[in-house]
């Protein structure tokens, strides 16, 4: 019961506040013809950025429908349901728990709308690249796009992941790194080490 409220409360009052935070904030975007170029090429985009950082394209990317892949575990729920509330949509699976699933649902989705994916989550190591998203790359021909978000004024919380929340009225730099494309099986190693640059490069 009292897990329902909770998730109830989130549900009602988590879109409001990230808003509200958000929209207190100084965001500049660089590089953002890396985004525009390969969406005009390829329709969608698969967007990957780490998972302490997951507020502020929560809030830049608001109301687009892009669809994010969640773990299916409790703490996940709670995620699922904010991010509902701004305006994406979920896709419900991890390495761990419904993965294949996850996969053929996100390969379908990518025809239409664009994915993002925490490649260090749901649970780590902390900014380390797993191989899901490098797989999903492949299987659809989509573009990865890192996103990196940099913010000195944050606080940050007691988690596996030190997950950022930035102070009111604090500057945050956007960036939108080249897309990063997998052409097969093989070459997803290399790609892994390419995508883990590109997300630690600043």
């Amino acid at each position: 019961m009292k897990h329902k409220i909770l998730l109830n409360l989130v549900e009602k009052l988590g879109p409001s506040l990230i808003k509200l935070l958000m929209g207190t904030l100084r965001i500049k975007e660089y590089d953002i013809h890396n985004l525009i170029s390969a969406k005009e090429t390829h329709g969608t985009v698969i967007y990957a950025f780490w998972h302490n950082r997951m507020l502020i394209p929560a809030y830049t990317h608001i109301n687009q429908l892009i669809h994010v892949l969640i773990s299916q575990h409790r703490d996940g729920e709670f995620i699922a349901r904010v991010i509902i509330g701004l305006g994406f949509g979920t896709i419900r699976g991890s390495s761990q728990r419904g993965g294949m699933k996850a996969l053929k649902e996100a390969v379908a989705i990518s025809k239409k709308y664009d994915i993002a994916i925490t490649p260090d989550g749901p649970t780590g190591p902390k900014e380390i690249v797993k191989d899901g998203v490098l797989y999903l790359a492949y299987k659809t021909g989509k573009p990865i796009i890192p996103g990196i978000f940099l913010m000195k004024s944050r606080w940050e919380l007691n988690s596996w992941d030190n997950f950022m929340i930035p102070k009111p009225f604090s500057p945050v730099k956007m960036i939108y790194g080249k897309p990063i494309f997998v052409r097969s099986k093989s070459e997803i190693p290399e790609k892994r080490e390419e995508l883990q640059k590109a997300l630690t490069r600043i």
